[in-house]
């Protein structure tokens, strides 16, 4: 199972948006989980957002298949930026699709972006998340009552 990123563009996240599943663990409060529901204006609305905020959306691929978006935000040219995961369904998750995808965004940001360090947060309720992080290298810097951080910085030399 190879996994790739890709540029997402508008028409890419319209598939990968048709096919998403929410997660009752991206929520504070598990119950208050509901089944997402396509909607075409609200995707060309997210899709803006992320232009307008320059941010860099990256799909993560299966194959063919998209079943995830990494996000990178908070770009600080030559410095530092966010990184953000969300795999579009239960299926695609426990397969080491999520660490695959963060080792590779974690390369591109400090390789083709040229950005040194690279910030991350979890919703405390995420352990798997929080997993996946500890696992591709990231450390624990910090939390509060809502959220873990966490800061991976590229290798020296």
């Amino acid at each position: 199972m190879e996994i790739t990123l890709k540029p997402m563009t508008r028409e890419m996240h319209h598939r990968y948006f048709k096919e998403y599943e929410n997660s009752p663990e991206l929520f504070f409060d598990p119950s208050k989980c509901v089944p997402y529901v396509y909607d075409r204006d609200a995707v060309d609305r997210y899709v803006q957002r992320q232009i307008d905020l320059r941010r860099v959306p990256l799909a993560i691929m299966l194959g063919d298949e998209i079943v995830g978006e990494i996000v990178i935000k908070n770009i600080e040219d030559k410095k530092c930026a966010t990184m953000g995961l969300c795999l579009k369904g239960a299926a695609y998750k426990d397969r080491g699709i999520g660490t695959q995808a963060e080792r590779l965004a974690v390369q591109y940001v400090f390789y083709e972006l040229d950005i040194p360090t690279l910030y991350a947060d979890s919703i405390r309720p995420n352990t798997r998340s929080q997993h996946v992080l500890e696992k591709v290298g990231f450390t624990l810097t910090g939390e509060d009552e809502k959220f873990k951080y966490y800061r991976i910085d590229r290798p020296e030399g």
